[in-house]
């Protein structure tokens, strides 16, 4: 037996936090700078993901046509 086993040191007690990950949502019905903020963000990065899908495509589209003609 060793030492440690005697004086071994008694783990410290932890506190649960809890998150609240709703808390920053807000209400559309509110109309705010805030939440036109957030909703225009939101249809921004929509729109250019979309946009770089399509682009994507194309591009493979593209490589494909030169894949085939090589």
């Amino acid at each position: 037996m060793s030492w440690y086993t005697f004086w071994k040191p008694k783990p410290k007690e932890t506190k649960h936090i809890v998150i609240d990950m709703m808390k920053d949502d807000v209400d559309p019905s509110e109309l705010t700078i805030e939440n036109a903020y957030k909703t225009r963000w939101i249809w921004y990065h929509t729109i250019l993901a979309i946009g770089i899908f399509f682009t994507n495509i194309v591009l493979i589209a593209i490589f494909l046509l030169l894949a085939i003609k090589l």
